[in-house]
């Protein structure tokens, strides 16, 4: 691996415009390990959103939102208030900062955005001027900023001078400003009144607008700026944010600095490069400092605000590689999943920061999602040689495998392999052979069903202990891998389809459901398929191969839904799966599973859940929501780097020592 000198802020730039299916793809953090951030207002309007919550949600639910140049006063007539009208004429956006150009078209003005974080904290916001009126022709009118805030009412209190501290509850935001004129109301058509006779008062100190009035007079050509510091954090750090000269030199210097000492392979392609970067970009975008686990990276800022069990292959890692995390956070997160396990060895599906016991949450519905803990377990003590947390954790992974044997197949079939009791248990939420153990069909519901994922995970799970067995030379080695083996023998007998080349679903009624997708897939991945059967079953790998990355279901499967979650499209993890796969199988392959990765990375700002894999169309949940940005730190950008790296030549989803 190589990390020749280059300048990747500039590399990774991506333009947008206002048709981004959700506006956090866009995001900038307050601090490298904060969790306040802001993303771009509705595209109607010039401003930004601002969010620093710590509860889980889908919503876009912003705790105070920033607009600019919404009215202007007075109109053409010289008398009554104007709203604005505009245009985006460019929209960039980089790593910690966004640049926009914007043309008025009912007034001479046209504008320079840029909003990004500052070195030390906080964000700036300035709006550069320049009139576009024609001698004797000038611009001399008052433009309005306007702060929403969510909530009946919240105190507004002047800090110093030019800094205002507005009490949000707990916590306070503070704006850092520069215009003559500021006044808080109660609400839209308060201000409006105002506005209407080109007035501000501080008729209160309490309300949920904050107006601030900023008289631009200019010359043909002359130019002029607004700017603001805001920070949740402190209003020394929005008092800096006012004042800080050349912030883009600071944000690019400090992210190349990173992104220099990030290892990389030697790229085949400029494409590859740029896709690369941008992952450990959405990764670094997740990054929050715990009070009690310190440095983390969360599943995904803006709506999951905690760790998945299911992700921590891909945190394992890019946190291995990632100088400013370590193989420290690895450790905190095992030890946090272990501590919160139950006394019957069930270890939580999800751990949210809300969450007032860890696991809480999902502990209550029992809900697992696919255990990769061992075989992370185990490449974290091949990074670290730490003996001693692995010989603590041993314990609670035999415990955890015996609450997966009891719960999972000893109540019900007895097969030898893992059932699920809902889709949920997988994270393939919505894969269409798992309706029936979730949903239902027209013949009912299922109470459990068979799935070749948990048959690779045990077998994996099995593989892992063996190995972690010999480490810690207990005389458990030799079981552990005669149980992995029974395991893949019972893997093939019972749920590789003759007929079809491919694994399937046992369901509870007996019966084999086989669907050529995401499911079946794992065990290639995993290396546990015989060279006979990985060869027939290449017909049906290709068909997963799709333009914009590696569909979960492929076209023509009873199911298949080409825009609909894992339904059909393209996840990162499909791409990743695939990708080993590939290399372990399909060699000759590889480069067209990658290539169909990397247009799904760089389709559309920001990495996304998933995409049509025909169109690069964003795809929805079931209840129809579309899937979300950024939300890929851990599961999706995680993948991504993983899949590069096995693609270049190191196998991330081996658990041989490398």
């Amino acid at each position: 691996m190589s990390s020749r000198r280059q300048d990747f802020w500039d590399l990774v730039k991506e333009g947008f415009n206002e048709k981004l299916p959700r506006r956090t793809a866009i995001l900038v953090k307050e601090e490298d390990f904060s969790i306040s951030f802001a993303y771009p207002s509705e595209f109607g309007s010039i401003g930004w959103l601002l969010d620093n919550r710590e509860e889980t949600t889908y919503e876009e639910t912003p705790v105070a939102a920033l607009k600019f140049g919404e009215y202007v006063f007075p109109d053409l007539s010289g008398r009554r208030l104007a709203k604005n009208v505009f245009y985006f004429k460019t929209m960039e956006y980089q790593p910690s900062f966004v640049k926009r150009e914007i043309v008025f078209s009912n007034v001479g003005i046209e504008a320079t955005e840029l909003f990004g974080q500052c070195p030390n904290g906080g964000f700036f916001w300035r709006i550069i001027l320049e009139a576009r009126c024609h001698p004797p022709y000038s611009v001399n009118r008052k433009f309005y900023t306007v702060v929403s805030l969510r909530g009946s009412s919240a105190r507004v209190s002047k800090n110093s001078k030019n800094i205002l501290k507005i009490h949000l509850g707990k916590k306070s935001l503070f704006l850092a400003f520069e215009s003559s004129n500021y006044g808080v109301y109660s609400s839209e058509e308060e201000y409006l009144g105002d506005l209407e006779k080109g007035t501000i008062h501080v008729r209160r100190k309490t309300g949920r607008h904050i107006v601030f009035e900023n008289n631009i007079a200019l010359k043909s050509g002359g130019r002029d700026r607004l700017v603001f510091g805001i920070s949740f954090q402190s209003p020394e750090k929005a008092a800096k944010a006012l004042k800080l000269k050349n912030p883009v030199a600071s944000i690019r210097a400090k992210w190349n600095k990173w992104f220099n000492s990030l290892p990389a392979p030697s790229f085949e392609a400029e494409a590859d490069r740029k896709a690369y970067y941008k992952c450990w970009w959405n990764v670094r975008l997740n990054y929050y400092k715990h009070p009690r686990l310190g440095k983390t990276v969360l599943e995904a800022l803006p709506v999951y605000r905690g760790y998945w069990q299911w992700a921590l292959p891909a945190i394992e890692w890019h946190s291995m590689l990632n100088p400013e995390i370590g193989p420290s956070f690895v450790k905190n997160l095992l030890n946090l999943f272990f501590k919160h396990q139950r006394e019957d060895g069930y270890t939580t599906h999800a751990i949210y920061l809300s969450e007032r016991t860890p696991g809480e949450t999902w502990s209550r519905k029992n809900i697992i999602q696919t255990p990769h803990i061992p075989w992370v377990v185990l490449r974290y003590y091949y990074a670290t040689k730490d003996l001693k947390s692995i010989k603590a954790w041993y314990p609670r992974l035999v415990k955890y495998y015996n609450y997966l044997n009891e719960s999972r197949d000893a109540r019900l079939h007895r097969m030898g392999l893992w059932a699920i009791l809902t889709s949920f248990d997988t994270g393939l939420d919505t894969f269409p052979a798992f309706q029936k153990v979730t949903y239902g069909d027209s013949r009912g519901r299922e109470d459990f069903c068979y799935p070749t994922i948990f048959a690779a995970e045990k077998c994996r799970f099995e593989q892992a202990m063996g190995r972690i067995a010999g480490i810690l030379e207990n005389g458990e080695e030799h079981t552990w891998f005669r149980l992995a083996e029974k395991t893949r023998q019972t893997m093939d007998r019972i749920l590789w389809d003759e007929g079809l080349d491919w694994y399937g679903v046992l369901h509870q009624d007996g019966s084999l459901d086989t669907r050529i997708g995401v499911d079946g897939l794992f065990p290639f991945a995993y290396g546990l398929v015989d060279s006979e059967k990985a060869q027939r079953a290449r017909k049906n790998f290709l068909k997963l191969i799709g333009e914009y990355g590696v569909f979960t279901l492929a076209p023509g499967q009873p199911g298949f839904e080409e825009e609909v979650y894992w339904r059909g499209p393209a996840w990162t993890k499909s791409c990743s799966l695939a990708v080993a796969a590939a290399f372990n199988y399909y060699p000759d392959l590889l480069e067209a599973v990658k290539d169909s990765m990397v247009r799904f990375l760089l389709k559309h700002p920001s990495v996304w859940e998933c995409m049509s894999a025909v169109t690069g169309k964003i795809a929805r949940g079931d209840v129809g929501i579309m899937a979300t940005p950024v939300v890929s730190s851990n599961v999706g950008a995680g993948e991504a780097i993983g899949a590069f790296l096995t693609y270049y030549g190191k196998n991330m989803f081996s658990i041989e020592p490398t």
